[in-house]
């Protein structure tokens, strides 16, 4: 996608700020709890909510992000501070949609590094 950011004309004429990303996942975690990215851009994520918990119109804190590897070999995301609002939640698929609403400088870093295929080096804990 490059440098510039800007809007992206998509597939049926859909308009986009930023590219979304089925994979690589993302973890993010909110409260304690991580949840795994269905696709994730840098305007938002669409998360696996299994519980149910995140209702339409919350404002969250993310706290933590890791890409798969990291992750798994961890067991802990790295730092961040992302600030989102739940736009939608899809109870059937057991998914919910947040709109980023501030990205930190080290969240931005981390999804630019994932976006472009390298992976992060976070040392366990």
């Amino acid at each position: 996608m490059g440098a510039n950011m800007g809007n992206i004309a998509f597939a049926a004429g859909e308009r986009r700020r930023y590219e979304r990303l089925e994979v690589p996942q993302l973890y993010l975690r909110v409260g304690g709890r991580v949840y795994l990215t269905a696709e994730w851009s840098f305007g938002g994520f669409l998360l696996e909510d299994d519980h149910g918990i995140m209702p339409t119109g919350a404002l969250v804190r993310i706290d933590g992000l890791a890409d798969e590897r990291t992750y798994k070999k961890n067991k802990q995301p790295c730092a961040v501070d992302i600030r989102a609002r739940v736009i939608r939640v899809m109870p059937e698929q057991h998914l919910a949609a947040l709109s980023c609403l501030k990205l930190d400088d080290a969240a931005y870093s981390i999804m630019n590094d994932v976006r472009a295929g390298v992976m992060l080096s976070q040392p366990a804990e």
